[in-house]
């Protein structure tokens, strides 16, 4: 399944419209979009989250005001059976040839997060 900004947009608690979103947002979904679609993983994939208004964010992780979550580029992916971490973590080329990070698979135990923009530590696979 190749990831949508509709689709991503409707991922979460928080049901956007493109209307609602300003169009620096639109583009980092869009931008999204492409990297994610762009890894060649082929087990289809749902999104659980991914972009957030301030008080999604503050009731999630408050701890984490600065997430590109809020910004639309990052996506929680479900992965239940841990299979697209183990993938992404054997084939990290596909993450840096993508222009994708992902949050180390011990931080996230049922999803995937994958952000379009650098942590600060840089690390493609980073702890949060």
């Amino acid at each position: 399944m190749k990831f949508d900004v509709t689709e991503l947009l409707q991922a979460g608690s928080h049901k956007w419209k493109k209307s609602d979103v300003d169009a620096v947002t639109l583009r980092n979904l869009e931008d999204l979009c492409l990297k994610v679609n762009a890894l060649g993983y082929k087990p289809l994939m749902y999104a659980s989250s991914c972009l957030r208004s301030l008080a999604d964010q503050k009731r999630i992780n408050p701890k984490a005001l600065g997430s590109s979550h809020l910004y639309g580029a990052a996506v929680d992916i479900a992965d239940a059976d841990g299979k697209l971490k183990k993938w992404l973590v054997a084939n990290k080329s596909k993450l840096v040839e993508c222009g994708l990070w992902m949050e180390s698979p011990d931080a996230t135990k049922t999803w995937c997060h994958l952000q379009s923009y650098a942590p600060k530590s840089m690390n493609r696979i980073f702890n949060p």
